[in-house]
Formats: structure tokens, sequence, C-alpha cells
């Protein structure tokens, strides 16, 4: 049975945020840890910041992105 394109409008945002969220997650960790590491050596490094959580227009340029590539638009 095939997918509506509601269906897989909805995939694809599923798919993206999940794309962003994930690198969110991994860029944090590592920032977290080389920040631990730093401090191991001085104690007046500042905590890492700048690592923003996707926003509701990143996923949806994701998912844009996405859905160009399937398209073979890219």
């Amino acid at each position: 049975m095939s997918k509506t394109p509601f269906e897989l409008r909805m995939e694809l945002l599923s798919m993206a945020k999940d794309l962003l969220v994930d690198e969110y997650h991994s860029k944090n960790s590592f920032a977290q840890d080389q920040w631990h590491r730093q401090l191991e050596i001085d104690r007046s490094v500042p905590a890492p910041t700048g690592i923003k959580y996707p926003s509701e227009d990143d996923v949806i340029a994701k998912a844009k992105k996405l859905n160009a590539f399937i398209s073979n638009e890219i």
C-alpha cells in the first residue's frame, strides 16, 4: 500500500527532525567532552555555548533538502 502525500511529508519532517536532533546531541556531547578535558588543565575555562537546538524552521529546511534529494532535484 502506498503512502499518501501527507504521510510522506510527515515522514520527511520526522526524519529531518531526528537527523537534526542527533546532530545537536553529537555536537553538544563533543563540546562538553572538550570542555571537561580543558577544565582539567584550566579551571577558568567557560562552559561551551552557541550550540543551538534545531528550530521548526531548521526542521522544515532540512525536510525540503531531503525532499529535493528524493525527487532528484539535486
